[in-house]
């Protein structure tokens, strides 16, 4: 799998990174830095919000709530219950289900868009999910349309190279 992520930065010219699900939420845990600067250094080991965060949306999805839910009353607090923070979330599920990726702008760090999708594994693992990031100066409707694809093909190899069978898209 180590050669999908290099792969994809250079095709795609930005960086990405890969995150597992950890006890507090998505984990940073590789990440390629790509052609363009950004606004941001993420750390390896640097856990990320589950909301306004692509990676977030993409394990969002793709998780039980049993798992994420906990995680998400932690990093919202009160907020969590909120009816209106219970349909953001509904409706980020519904969106990265439909259409295969998360998509976030300015989420969390301004200037900054990013697009998500999972890498599922053998079994009853968790996803991995893999993320490319990108200054927003540099994205167009039509260029990340083409790096979502680009994404989506990474991460179906990657998935493939992991022995995940496409039977099953939700864990």
């Amino acid at each position: 799998m180590s050669e999908h992520l290099p792969g994809l930065r250079d095709r795609t010219s930005h960086a990405v990174n890969l995150a597992v699900w950890g006890d507090h939420g998505p984990v940073v845990v590789r990440w390629e830095y790509g052609a363009h600067a950004l606004p941001i250094t993420v750390r390896i080991g640097a856990t990320m919000p589950l909301l306004n965060t692509a990676m977030g949306g993409a394990f969002l999805a793709h998780l039980p709530e049993q798992l994420a839910d906990p995680v998400l009353h932690a990093q919202l607090e009160s907020e969590a219950t909120d009816p209106s923070t219970r349909e953001r979330i509904r409706s980020i599920r519904s969106a990265v289900l439909r259409d295969g990726v998360a998509t976030t702008s300015g989420g969390v760090i301004p200037g900054v868009t990013s697009v998500a999708a999972p890498v599922f594994t053998a079994g009853d693992s968790l996803p991995l999910v893999v993320t490319l990031v990108m200054p927003t100066r540099a994205v167009s409707e039509q260029n990340l349309a083409d790096h979502a694809e680009e994404l989506l093909r990474s991460a179906r190899a990657m998935s493939d190279e992991l022995g995940h069978s496409a039977q099953r898209d939700v864990i």
